[in-house]
């Protein structure tokens, strides 16, 4: 028993030595820069020096013995992590150091409140979450292993069971993944579709013009999202106006042969009125995606799918496997 508690005095004394070095260490060093430097030096010299391997006297104001704090925990820093809980960025002697302190590594930290610990239940009752552990007396939630279901309601008839219901689910839904116009302008600009070729909905998701995730297809619309630019007489790059000072938006100049799922009435008409053709061909589920990986069909791609009669006034034809690879207007 005197053998564990010398052991803890000694514990106790080398840790409160630990913690009372940096605060010695800080006031000599202010003591000694302010018999030596002006006012400002000595503040800025303050809490970011510390001794060498002995300390000398009160006073003494040899700067070999001075040595400025480092993040680096090296021997060659002469400073060990538990020797220097306060260090920081190297600041050199009667630099300024804003109010606010100097940002570090070692003092990088969340925002106070931006993590909270976990509650411990069970601890006694000076926790506030002792004996009961907050579950009260009796009932099914103070046992073990009790969990009920979201809208439960003990047996009694539950909320979303006494209102009606409304409306329905089509079962025939069919989603399609957007491509506006301005897009396959750019994309045909920029030399990543070429437009001498039929232009297919595998064109563009290898292409990066549409999401993979293409649903039942892809449906062309005409929007029109950019607009002209200029330049200035200084050479920068301004929007071009109209008359009435508003941006003009630009316009689509591709003569193009597309093949796609569905097509607004206003794609169709600015296609056509360029004297390009946009077909709409029918894929189901396996097919487009025979059409969009046929690697994942090593023996062939499967036979095309007939188009179902509630959607045979919404395409023009079945589409083709694997993806055709021909000229435009063929």
């Amino acid at each position: 028993a005197s053998r564990g508690s010398a052991g803890g005095a000694s514990a106790r004394s080398w840790t409160r030595a630990i913690a009372d070095a940096p605060r010695a260490k800080s006031v000599w060093a202010a003591t000694s820069a302010r018999s030596s430097r002006p006012a400002s030096a000595a503040a800025g010299l303050r809490g970011f020096a510390c001794l060498g391997a002995r300390a000398p006297a009160r006073g003494t104001t040899d700067p070999a013995s001075i040595r400025p704090f480092t993040t680096s925990c090296s021997r060659e820093s002469g400073q060990r992590p538990r020797d220097n809980p306060g260090g920081g960025l190297v600041v050199p002697p009667g630099a300024p150091v804003p109010a606010e302190g100097v940002l570090a590594l070692n003092n990088l930290r969340d925002v106070p409140g931006a993590r909270r610990d976990a509650v411990r239940v069970g601890r006694g009752r000076g926790s506030g979450k002792g004996k009961t552990a907050g579950r009260g007396y009796n009932g099914q939630k103070s046992r073990s292993g009790s969990s009920l279901r979201i809208g439960f309601e003990g047996g009694q008839t539950p909320l979303r069971l006494t209102l009606p219901k409304r409306g329905f689910v089509n079962p025939k839904r069919m989603s399609f993944a957007p491509l506006n116009l301005e897009k396959l302008q750019r994309w045909i600009d920029d030399g990543r579709l070429d437009a001498t070729k039929t232009l297919t909905m595998k064109h563009f998701v290898d292409s990066g013009l549409v999401d993979r995730r293409v649903g039942h297809g892809v449906k062309l619309l005409a929007k029109l999202e950019a607009f002209e630019t200029t330049r200035d007489e200084n050479g920068d790059l301004k929007l071009a106006t109209d008359a009435n000072g508003e941006p003009v938006a630009k316009r689509f100049t591709a003569k193009v042969d597309v093949e796609v799922s569905r097509v607004s009435r206003a794609a169709r008409e600015t296609i056509e009125a360029l004297g390009g053709r946009v077909t709409k061909v029918h894929y189901n589920r396996l097919g487009l995606r025979a059409l969009l990986k046929p690697h994942k069909f090593p023996e062939g791609p499967p036979k095309p799918a007939r188009t179902p009669v509630y959607l045979k006034k919404k395409v023009d034809r079945e589409g083709t496997l694997p993806a055709p690879e021909r000229a435009a207007f063929s």
